[in-house]
């Protein structure tokens, strides 16, 4: 279904289910049930032609019983085909109750108050969030092994009851109290998702035939379902309130808002800018976080980044509602949480801290030492290119020169400097597709809409370039909440690779 499509329906189901939430709830139920009816009449075709088949051969109907007995193969392929989910389990280090008591007895605090399934497996990972993985033993029929997957840097920011109360609002997906229907609704969402995941784009003919009927179901019923799957975020909010206390909820959405942006923006970015004067982490992230978060993110800056979060809507495709929508549903003041003195981390997991502190500080460093040595030897041929190339009179300098120059400030971060020569060096009648898409990445980063007329001028340099175009183009409008202009760039990105 083309995005276009997509958001025009629903924007109707959501007028709908306003106006007339029965019809929307009845149509949206029957929709659901139509897909497991598939699946159902898939298994009793399956099983009535490969019996009929075998009862043919019995009777000597070589022929005739070898025709079932293939149909009948062919309906069983399509059923495994439309029910196969093959996900790879979370990754992280698995965690006992005799590990760390305190988590396990806030995770069983919080399944008894809300009722619900048990909770076979806490992973813990690197991962600024949170999630309850469900792994569907039965494929589209569900009976599924929970997983709770919690990120470290996650409970680094929290407090403890900030981090209860992310817990809670997971776990209250899968509550009794969220209601069978919805709780179904949820769950098959997740499920022809998981399924819709597994579909290959260079599929062969066969394969495509056997899925066209949910090639076409699923974005039609993920479609009809986005309504419901805010309804359930917001019930989730609300479920995890009863529990917590609503405030306590609304600071949770708020701190994990605010840091999860200073983890990304300010901490990571801090670290790795060092990579061009130091051949080693001066410091290593995960040991180093949370004194980050005390000493690095100002009031100011957190003030700040609320009020930007604060004027951001709902999309129209976005699963989970905004921020403000969600603080607007729990009907709480909308401040700043204070700083909490211990971490959830601290309080829950203890002298387990360290160790995962150093285990995953290890991990990051397997990975990414290369990288880091990488980014010091740019950055060390760069300082070699500006020493060589400050000095000359930039009107003297080719396209390709100017490139060359401005690219090397940017990687030093220099990129006020950077700037104005990329955009020369992108205008001149012979300067290149890779100037201007440099030149339209950093006004992206500034906000400049300005950098339109470069992706424009890289597409036109170089055809290959219009995917990546429309994509930066798109996520800019999308960022600045320009809806029409973001779906405007993503139809000419579809386009481009129909």
């Amino acid at each position: 279904m083309p995005p276009r499509e997509f958001e025009q329906l629903v924007a109707r189901l959501n007028r709908e289910s306003e106006q007339r939430p029965e019809l929307y709830r009845i149509k949206l139920l029957a929709l659901t049930a139509l897909g497991h009816l598939y699946i159902l009449a898939l298994l009793l075709l399956s099983s009535l032609l490969l019996l009929w088949g075998l009862t043919e051969l019995v009777h000597d109907e070589a022929l005739q019983g070898a025709k079932l007995l293939l149909l009948g193969s062919i309906a069983g392929i399509m059923l495994w085909r439309s029910t196969r989910i093959n996900l790879p389990a979370p990754q992280g280090q698995a965690l006992l109750p005799a590990d760390a008591p305190q988590l396990f007895g806030v995770i069983e605090k919080i399944r008894s108050k809300l009722g619900g399934p048990p909770i076979h497996r806490v992973v813990v990972n690197d991962l600024f969030n949170a999630a309850i993985f469900q792994a569907p033993r039965l494929g589209i029929f569900g009976w599924h092994h929970n997983t709770l997957i919690i990120g470290l840097p996650l409970m680094q920011a929290l407090s403890r009851k900030e981090f209860a109360a992310i817990l809670a609002h997971e776990y209250a997906h899968l509550s009794r109290q969220h209601g069978r229907l919805d709780t179904w609704i949820y769950h098959t969402r997740l499920l022809w998702s998981q399924v819709q995941a597994s579909f290959r784009h260079d599929s062969s003919l066969i394969e495509a035939m056997l899925t066209r009927f949910l090639r076409g179901y699923i974005p039609l019923f993920q479609a009809y379902s986005l309504v419901q799957a805010r309804r359930d975020e917001y019930e989730a909010d609300r479920l995890a309130a009863s529990v917590v206390g609503a405030q306590t909820m609304a600071d949770a959405l708020i701190a994990q808002a605010i840091r999860g942006r200073f983890i990304e923006e300010r901490f990571w970015q801090d670290l790795w800018s060092q990579a061009s004067s130091k051949q080693h982490p001066p410091y290593l992230p995960h040991t180093a976080m949370r004194t980050a978060l005390h000493l690095g993110l100002s009031q100011e800056d957190a003030q700040r980044w609320f009020d930007e979060a604060l004027q951001h809507y709902t999309g129209a495709q976005d699963t989970h509602p905004s921020l403000r929508d969600r603080i607007l549903a729990l009907d709480t003041g909308t401040e700043l949480p204070p700083n909490a003195v211990h971490s959830a981390a601290q309080s829950l997991l203890g002298d387990l801290l360290p160790r995962l502190q150093q285990q995953f500080d290890e991990l990051w460093l397997s990975h990414n030492e290369q990288t880091w040595r990488l980014h010091h030897h740019a950055a060390a041929s760069a300082r070699e290119t500006v020493q060589r190339m400050q000095g000359r009179d930039a009107a003297s300098l080719s396209p390709e020169e100017l490139s060359h120059y401005a690219l090397a400030l940017d990687t030093l971060g220099r990129k006020d400097e950077a700037l104005p020569l990329l955009c020369q060096a992108a205008d001149h009648p012979h300067g290149s597709a890779d100037s201007a898409m440099a030149a339209a990445r950093l006004l992206r980063e500034r906000g400049d809409e300005a950098l339109t007329h470069y992706l424009q001028l890289a597409v036109r340099r170089n055809r290959e370039l219009c995917a990546d175009a429309s994509l930066e183009a798109e996520h800019f409008y999308r960022q600045r909440g320009d809806e029409d202009n973001a779906r405007l760039w993503g139809e000419r990105l579809n386009d481009r690779v129909a």
